[in-house]
């Protein structure tokens, strides 16, 4: 039976100084570089129970400059957001809670529609990745669609708020009826006030990607800035890409995304709920998804998807340690190719590959 450790590790250095091993056996492999990680939450560092704004402060990091943070995980009497235990596979994860009949955002009212939050990163670049492991429980009710998190810089447009300057974008991800997953961009010459919907079907040449429920998927998008040859007015050149399960399902390469060079992509944006703003987007009961491993950083993200194993079979067992304030974890995972299929057991974390 796989085990799960915990590791505490006193360091006699600056705070700021980071550090990753890899162990497995006698064996070693490369692991993605914890200076190319901007921000890496997995919840193994809380206990079970309320996962709260304060909480949240601690874990995404901000920098110390941008004020545009903020959260709404403690409505509803925090209820809303919890940290619960998901078993041997990821440990403590983060659980959300959709409201029956709750519809947007709502972040002031109650009850409010699952969670909000708003990270300045504490490094910003022209291309960035962002990964996370998601499980809709079974039960979740797609309906009309909603917001799942993403990547955004400048003001990073939403709502209905079209950028008209090239000064601000966003690249979440949505559920669509039937856990159809798209990609929801703000972009300069977009056609909806929305946002437009890009469909993780790869252009059409796949069939379109779906959440189900009842499993863990594993989300990783890269975000390229386009080219701005004449300040304010960038090249159609700005991409979006993203893989589900190990699979590439989305590549757009003709965004104009910002009109200034100044512009990067600066923000994680955890803006979680169903809506759409009428009600026939709304859950018609309690629905819940829970969430492990969001990671941003400035080099490749291996296209992995949680799951255990002890059968010992593949490239064979490794473990990797990441120690992030005075602690280190160790996720199993199982590791996929780019198209999806399996590479062997594993239970390394994010190893490096890079897809340019």
């Amino acid at each position: 039976m796989i085990r799960r450790y915990r590791w505490k590790i006193d360091i006699f250095m600056n705070m700021n100084f980071r550090i990753s091993f890899l162990f497995f056996g006698a064996c070693a492999a490369f692991a993605q570089s914890v200076s190319d990680t901007v921000s890496f939450v997995n919840f193994e560092n809380r206990e079970v129970g309320v996962y709260g704004n304060a909480e949240a402060k601690e874990d995404f990091k901000r920098n110390t400059t941008d004020k545009s943070w903020w959260y709404a995980m403690d409505k509803n009497g925090g209820q809303n957001s919890k940290v619960v235990y998901d078993g041997e596979e990821h440990g403590n994860v983060l659980q959300l809670k959709y409201p029956k009949g709750c519809v947007g955002p709502n972040d002031n009212d109650t009850p409010a529609c699952a969670a909000q939050i708003i990270q300045p990163l504490e490094r910003t670049a022209d291309t960035m990745w962002s990964a996370y492991d998601i499980f809709f429980e079974d039960g979740f009710e797609f309906q009309l669609g909603g917001k799942l998190p993403g990547l955004c810089g400048g003001k990073c447009y939403t709502g209905n708020a079209m950028p008209e300057t090239g000064d601000g974008w966003s690249a979440r991800i949505m559920w669509r009826k039937g856990g159809n997953a798209v990609q929801l961009i703000y972009f300069m010459g977009q056609h909806s006030e929305y946002g437009d919907d890009f469909k993780w079907d790869l252009g059409g040449k796949i069939s379109q990607a779906q959440f189900t429920t009842g499993k863990w998927h594993r989300i990783v998008n890269k975000v390229s800035m386009n080219t701005v040859k004449t300040p304010g007015k960038g090249e159609k050149d700005g991409r979006v890409q993203a893989w589900l399960d190990g699979e590439l399902v989305l590549d757009v390469d003709t965004l104009r995304l910002r009109d200034y060079d100044t512009l990067h992509v600066d923000k994680f944006y955890l803006s979680t709920f169903h809506g759409g703003s009428s009600a026939e987007w709304a859950p018609t009961h309690d629905c819940f998804i829970r969430y492990d491993n969001f990671t941003v950083s400035t080099d490749s993200i291996a296209v992995l998807a949680s799951a255990p194993d002890s059968s010992g079979g593949g490239d064979g067992p490794s473990r990797i340690m990441t120690i992030h304030q005075n602690r280190a974890e160790s996720p199993f995972v199982k590791k996929f190719r780019v198209d999806g299929t399996k590479v062997g057991q594993k239970k390394a974390h994010y190893e490096v590959n890079v897809w340019r």
